[in-house]
């Protein structure tokens, strides 16, 4: 790209003027545009009046690219954005999840300040620069206010795990947005909780999934022969195709895709588009929704194990869509008796272990707490655990 004053001996291409430390000057050539943006340098006027008044087109370009503002740091400032994603991703780990209501309100907060403030620019702007700024920033603040909206359920859910009482997941959009600002103290009080326990439980190895204290006096176990009906979803083409293909399944009001909860009609199953789903079912009107990781290590080929007791996991990316298949529930994993009140960091954030529950360990290695008496329902000991599966009955 290069910079001149214009002057009579040479005609630019393109003169497209905009000032620099005050001084007016014209550009020869348009600059490529991504380019441009990441520098900033395409805050130029370009219908020939620099006045600070912009066309609808030019006001939603600009207001696009400040949308897509957040690619325009992570280029221009790759190191402060990693360490930004690092230090969040920590505190939600540290807290178990209590933070993000937090996290969320100033989100959108932040988000509501530059809109405001993009607007009072925009009002003001002087020259077609300006303008296309402030534009810029009203997109910015906009992005950070819609993704804190729509984070703002699944916050407040992790938060409630996490011991978060006043974090409500009732509602819609706008209340769980609401509902963040709401719970928003008591997070914080949690979150001081759950680090100072967390710390502890991290430096003595009680809380990790793959510590060497978890793993001692595990008592292995294999889920009950359980069996089912089960098919990939297929989340291609229109609404129309997805119910066609879709045996079972219907579309909410809000836009999601369900399929029934026999036990809580009132709950059904919300299946996740964006992630490989497998869906269940027991019987016409019982089904449920698995996670694509979680059926891998689960559930066996129905003939197979039938035929000859064959532990054939089946892979959900190889199945093909919509296709029917018999499976059998063989889930392996474990338990560990600790003592009442142990909190233990899981996915879905910090638990603690009441009396008659203990900690169980999915087949991938995941912890998480249960009551006993679903431990010696669902499943049978392998070999050598008897004794210690057992002993589960006597727990109150």
């Amino acid at each position: 790209m290069s910079l001149s004053v214009t002057n009579a001996a040479r005609q630019p291409l393109k003169a497209n003027t905009y000032y620099q430390n005050t001084q007016k000057i014209t550009r020869d050539t348009d600059p490529d545009s991504f380019s441009a943006w990441l520098k900033d340098e395409d805050k130029v006027c370009t219908d020939g009046k620099d006045d600070g008044k912009l066309s609808f087109g030019e006001a939603l370009t600009s207001f696009g690219k400040g949308l897509a503002g957040i690619v325009k740091t992570a280029i221009n400032h790759p190191i402060a954005t990693a360490a930004t994603v690092a230090a969040g991703a920590a505190l939600t780990v540290a807290t178990g999840g209590a933070a993000l209501p937090v996290m969320v309100a100033a989100g959108a907060a932040a988000g509501g300040v530059q809109i405001g403030y993009g607007a009072y620019k925009a009002a003001t702007a002087e020259t077609d620069g300006e303008a296309k700024q402030a534009f810029e920033t009203m997109g910015n603040g906009t992005f950070a206010l819609a993704t804190s909206a729509l984070g703002a359920k699944p916050a407040l859910k992790a938060a409630q795990n996490a011991g978060v009482t006043s974090a409500s997941t009732d509602g819609g959009v706008i209340k769980s947005l609401a509902g963040c600002f709401k719970s928003a103290p008591e997070a914080i009080k949690v979150s001081g909780a759950n680090i100072k326990g967390n710390v502890l439980t991290w430096t003595t190895g009680k809380i990790h999934a793959n510590s060497n204290t978890l793993r001692k006096n595990q008592v292995k176990y294999m889920s009950k022969p359980n069996e089912a009906q089960a098919y990939r979803f297929n989340p291609n083409g229109t609404e129309a195709d997805i119910l066609k293909n879709n045996p079972g399944v219907f579309k909410g009001q809000d836009g999601n895709y369900y399929v029934p909860n026999k036990w809580n009609p009132d709950s059904p199953h919300l299946i996740n588009t964006s992630k490989e789903q497998m869906i269940m079912m027991y019987g016409p009107d019982d089904m449920a929704v698995c996670d694509a990781g979680i059926f891998k290590g689960s559930y066996v080929d129905s003939t197979a194990f039938k035929a000859d007791g064959a532990l054939n996991y089946q892979n959900p990316s190889n199945l093909e869509y919509g296709k029917v298949i018999d499976v059998t529930k063989q889930a392996p994993g474990a338990f560990k008796s600790v003592q009442s009140g142990t909190k233990v960091q899981t996915l879905e954030g910090v638990q603690t272990v009441n009396d008659g529950q203990v900690i169980a360990i999915d087949h991938a290695g995941n912890p998480y707490v249960t009551p006993a008496s679903n431990i010696v329902k669902r499943n049978i000991p392998l070999e050598g655990y008897e004794e210690s599966f057992g002993k589960l009955t006597a727990q109150k």
